[in-house]
C-alpha cells in the first residue's frame, strides 16, 4: 500500500498537466493493479499453508503407523482419526490443493492480461506491467514449485497405503495364527487333561480285553493285571480337572484299582488288602493321575 501511495504520488507530478478524469482513472487502475497483486499474493501463501498443513497430517500418519504416539502441544492425541481415516482426509485435501494450484496458475494468466488492458493506453502505468509481470513469473515459480510438492505428498500417500495394506495383511495373518494358537493350546490342554477310567466284574473287563490274567500256576493264584493295549472307546472319560470323585455302582461291594494310580492321593485310603468302599475321593488329581491316564476299578 506504500509504494501505491508513493506511485500515485508520482503518477500526480507526471500527470499535472492532464485533466483530472485522467488522472482519477489512472488511480484507480493503479489500485485494480495492487489488488490483483495482493489476491495472488494471498492464494500462494494459503496454498503454501494447505501443504505445509498436508505434510504434517502425512507426519501424523506415518508416526501412528510405526506405533509411536503422537501429542499436541498439551501433551493430548493430536488427532482422534484412526490412520486410515487420516489417509482418506490427506488424499481429498491434495486433490483439493492439486485444483486450487490449477485455478491459481489460470488466475495468473487472466490477471496479466487484465494488467495489460489497463495499462494499454496509459504510458504511466507501462513500467508497472513490467513489475507486474516480474511478480507473475515469482508466483508461477512458487507455483510449480508447490506442484512438484504436490507429486511428492501424493507419492508419499501412495507409499502410505501400500503400507497400511501390508499391516492389514500382517495383521490377517496374526489373528489367523493367534486363533490356531489359541485352537491349539486348548486341544493339547484338553488332551492333557481327559482320562480315562472303567468300574467291571473280572468277567466283564476280561470280555472286554481290558483286564488279563497274569502268573499262577496250573491255573491258581493268578492276578488280574491292565492289558497291553487298551481302547479308550471300552473306558469313561473325563476332564481330571472337573471330576475328582469316581462312584461306585455298588454300594454293597468292595472295589480294587488295578492300574498304577497314586492311592496316597485318595482321600479315603484302601484297606490292607487294597480294597475300598462306596467310590474314590481324589485331593491332588496331578499326582493319582500320573502314572496312568487310564484307571481300572475291579469288583470284587
Amino acid at each position: 500500500m506504500k509504494k501505491l501511495f508513493m506511485l500515485t504520488a508520482v503518477l500526480l507530478v507526471a500527470a499535472c498537466d492532464k485533466s483530472k478524469p485522467e488522472l482519477d482513472k489512472t488511480i484507480v487502475q493503479m489500485q485494480q493493479i495492487s489488488a490483483e497483486k495482493d489476491s495472488l499474493l494471498k492464494d500462494v501463501m494459503q496454498t503454501s499453508q494447505f501443504i505445509a498443513d498436508v505434510n504434517t497430517q502425512l507426519a501424523t500418519v506415518k508416526s501412528r503407523n510405526a506405533g509411536k504416539p503422537v501429542k499436541g502441544a498439551a501433551g493430548a492425541p493430536e488427532t482422534s482419526l484412526t490412520p486410515a481415516q487420516q489417509r482418506d482426509a490427506i488424499k481429498d485435501k491434495i486433490k483439493e490443493l492439486t485444483d486450487r494450484l490449477n485455478e491459481a496458475e489460470s488466475r495468473l494468466g487472466a490477471s496479466r492480461n487484465r494488467v495489460k488492458e489497463l495499462t494499454a493506453n496509459n504510458a504511466a502505468l507501462t513500467s508497472q506491467l513490467a513489475s507486474y509481470d516480474s511478480t507473475i513469473a515469482a508466483f508461477k515459480t512458487i507455483i510449480d514449485n508447490q506442484k512438484t510438492e504436490i507429486t511428492s505428498l501424493t507419492d508419499q500417500l501412495a507409499a502410505l497405503q501400500t503400507e497400511n495394506a501390508g499391516l492389514r495383511a500382517d495383521k490377517a495373518q496374526l489373528t489367523t495364527d493367534k486363533t490356531a494358537l489359541t485352537a491349539e493350546k486348548s486341544n493339547l490342554t484338553s488332551e492333557r487333561n481327559t482320562v480315562f477310567y472303567v468300574i467291571g466284574t473280572k468277567d466283564e473287563l476280561l470280555k472286554k480285553k481290558i483286564i488279563e490274567q497274569a502268573g499262577g500256576a496250573l491255573g491258581i493264584g493268578k492276578t488280574q493285571v491292565p492289558a497291553r493295549d487298551l481302547n479308550p472307546s471300552d473306558f469313561t472319560a473325563i476332564d481330571k480337572t472337573q471330576v475328582t470323585q469316581i462312584a461306585f455302582p455298588k454300594a454293597d461291594k468292595t472295589y480294587k484299582v488295578i492300574t498304577r494310580q497314586d492311592i496316597a492321593s485318595l482321600e479315603t485310603a484302601p484297606d490292607k488288602n487294597g480294597r475300598i468302599k462306596g467310590g474314590l475321593k481324589i485331593i491332588n488329581a496331578d499326582k493319582f493321575w500320573a502314572a496312568s491316564k487310564f484307571l481300572i476299578i475291579l469288583e470284587q
